[in-house]
């Protein structure tokens, strides 16, 4: 009767798991979460800039449709702006031409900062490679000039 006993007892101590195999079950999940998040974060800024990089090829398209229109790029002064609102011309005639407006939204980047345009100045390097202007977002890090700007063009030369 007390061996059956016995028994009994180790058979209800085994059914339940200890505090550390609880504690190592919770550890490992954590680290599960931890790299299940870090690569949902990684796939999330990616599709980030490839949303700006459409963003940009959507305000290349408009550019070029206003080029069409209008016989020229908008000014440094007009910016993006001219895209989405007639300009003042100092010429009524030309302003006849303006058949916009060109975008339905104001060119901002999925982080909230306006895209930046600049014409490129005729007899330049950049000038010389077909480039008309240059259009692009400060990235990530919202700052201008750094190795994670999203850019309408490459600073590599062609064939290198």
């Amino acid at each position: 009767m007390e061996r059956s006993r016995a028994l009994n007892v180790s058979r209800t101590r085994r059914r339940g798991f200890t505090l550390i195999e609880v504690l190592l079950v919770l550890l490992i999940l954590g680290l599960l979460a931890t790299v299940g998040i870090m690569a949902f974060s990684g796939v999330r800024e990616g599709a980030k800039v490839d949303s700006t990089k459409l963003l940009l090829a959507e305000i290349e398209t408009a550019l070029d449709t206003f080029n069409m229109h209008m016989s020229r790029y908008p000014t440094a002064e007009e910016g993006l702006a001219a895209l989405r609102t007639k300009p003042a011309f100092s010429d009524d005639a030309e302003g006849q031409n303006w058949r916009g407006p060109y975008l339905k939204r104001e060119a901002k980047d999925v982080w909230g900062q306006a895209l930046n345009y600049e014409l490129v100045e005729a007899g330049s390097t950049e000038a010389s490679l077909g480039l008309k202007y240059k259009l692009w977002s400060n990235g990530p890090d919202r700052q201008s000039g750094t190795d994670d700007d999203i850019k309408n063009w490459s600073e590599e030369k062609p064939g290198t």
